[in-house]
């Protein structure tokens, strides 16, 4: 994968010790056809196999989901709980979610909105382009980007890749 997009400025702009606002884009391919890409994509089952730390991700409806999600951030736990809503889609070419968790222990606040494109390159392979807002705030916050940065986008990466082995490897619903 590639490397995420270096902050812009407007990130330092807005960045305080009360919020922060990372943005993370990349594309990937992935031999499957966007079908069966959607079908992974779109289940809780496999997406709590597949996103790092999740503990449960239900749905609720055809577009609501509701999460719980435990990570390390530096020498902070933090325990998510919150909700993701496909609040644009496509299928099976494109979907946007807007999300919103909370730990009770930092008091932060994460509120995430992401985008993802697919598109054919061949018969057997499709494009995956992402992008992704991360804005936070309560105790996390606190924790400069230079740490943060990493950590998420190592588990964005680790997502991705999750995805990448349960698509081609045919398993998932």
């Amino acid at each position: 994968m590639s490397q995420p997009e270096d902050e812009t400025p407007a990130d330092e702009d807005a960045e305080d010790e009360n919020s922060k606002q990372l943005e993370f884009t990349d594309t990937f391919e992935i031999e499957a056809s966007k079908d069966r890409l959607w079908s992974v994509i779109s289940d809780p089952e496999t997406l709590t196999e597949c996103v790092p730390g999740a503990e449960s991700i239900e749905r609720e409806s055809e577009r609501e989901y509701t999460l719980e999600i435990t990570r390390e951030i530096s020498h902070v736990t933090v325990a998510l709980t919150g909700e993701a809503e496909f609040v644009e889609m496509n299928p099976p070419d494109y979907i946007v979610t807007k999300g919103h968790a909370y730990d009770t222990k930092t008091g932060s606040d994460f509120e995430v909105l992401a985008a993802m494109e697919m598109n054919e390159v061949d018969d057997e392979t499709v494009a995956l382009t992402y992008q992704a807002e991360v804005s936070f705030t309560g105790g996390v916050a606190s924790i400069t980007n230079a740490i943060l940065r990493p950590v998420i986008n190592r588990d964005v990466e680790t997502y991705f890749e999750n995805v990448k082995s349960v698509v081609e490897a045919g398993d998932g619903s």
